[in-house]
């Protein structure tokens, strides 16, 4: 029997806009052109929804947390409507019948939206990458393979594991101004899944390929998502500032959905940890005059760890009020 809820009468939870005396209204902001109203569809996720009301998005749990009639703060579905009433933000939740087998909540975040991300670069030793399973043959005796050829690999399968990645070179990374050696990235190239274990030699199907593959480059387990089926993105605790060393796809501009390097590794960082990005004050000086100018710094967007190392971790950028570069700033997100 499918499990239903009746919903009966009309739920409102309150915010006040301006801030004022109470303790939620410290920390909450809601955004100059917050819109008046907006109805809740199939393919959204919180953060995006969060990002439409409050200056600062992962603030939405502590918006709930002032309206004790509102049960769990991550519980919205297709349907329910949100509204700004006379300066204020409210969730309205619309007399309905909701069919729970059929209807899901909305994540906070699409998890394919960081998954995407998880098995495509990777930091690694250099023995443990020169160790790896490598391609030796590409079906039909070709050179060059891209997605849905098949490849024949040597070294050791882990058990259990049908899906790998493809890389390749290793990139030496240093820190910009200590010249700290903070391992080596290895460049994603693909992925492909186990099809045939039982001969010599293992045969893969590249069901995935960002480049040509060739003989030589070597494959790694996929590892899984480190949030499960869902997550909570958070603030750390203690204070951060560290370098954003460069962004992962190679252009020089970083925007929203683009993933990033930063000089910080797993002693300081956990997955979920939000950061925001800063542009570092600068010394100017005015041509005509001669005058010194301070410019201040500039704050960029935010970014989410979905990835830690011992000695860099990777981040998704979040949002972003304009490019990111390789040397900007990054530390504990802040409330604005």
């Amino acid at each position: 029997m499918l499990h239903m809820l009746f919903r009966t009468g009309l739920v409102t939870l309150l915010i006040a806009a301006l801030l004022s005396t109470t303790a939620i209204a410290q920390v909450v902001s809601l955004k100059a052109d917050a819109p008046k109203r907006y109805e809740v569809k199939r393919g959204d996720s919180l953060w995006f929804i969060a990002t439409q009301f409050l200056n600062d998005p992962w603030m939405w749990p502590q918006l709930w947390q002032a309206n004790k009639q509102v049960g769990n703060p991550h519980l919205l579905y297709p349907g329910d409507v949100i509204e700004l009433l006379d300066g204020r933000a409210g969730i309205r939740l619309q007399p309905r019948l909701r069919i729970l087998a059929l209807q899901q909540p909305i994540p906070f975040m699409p998890l394919e939206q960081v998954d995407v991300f998880l098995n495509r670069d990777v930091m690694i030793d250099r023995p443990e990458f020169e160790d790896a399973l490598y391609t030796v043959h590409i079906a039909g005796d070709r050179r060059l393979a891209v997605q849905g050829d098949q490849l024949e690999v040597l070294g050791d399968l882990t058990p259990d594991v049908t899906r790998y990645a493809i890389y390749r070179e290793l990139e030496e990374v240093r820190d910009p101004l200590t010249r700290q050696h903070l391992g080596f990235r290895a460049r994603a190239l693909g992925s492909a899944r186990l099809i045939n274990s039982t001969n010599r030699l293992p045969q893969l199907e590249i069901t995935e390929s960002f480049e040509e593959i060739k003989v030589g480059d070597r494959l790694l387990p996929f590892i899984d998502s480190p949030f499960g089926d869902g997550f909570q993105p958070k603030v750390p605790e203690q204070p951060l500032h560290g370098t954003l060393l460069q962004g992962l796809s190679g252009q020089e501009l970083i925007s929203r959905n683009q993933a990033v390097m930063l000089n910080m590794g797993s002693d300081k960082l956990k997955p979920g940890a939000l950061l925001e990005i800063i542009a570092p004050g600068r010394r100017l000086r005015n041509h005509a005059t001669g005058e010194v100018i301070f410019a201040a710094e500039n704050r960029k967007g935010v970014v989410m760890v979905y990835r830690v190392f011992e000695n860099t971790s990777f981040a998704l950028v979040m949002s972003s009020k304009e490019p990111m570069l390789s040397g900007d700033i990054f530390r504990r997100a802040e409330m604005h």
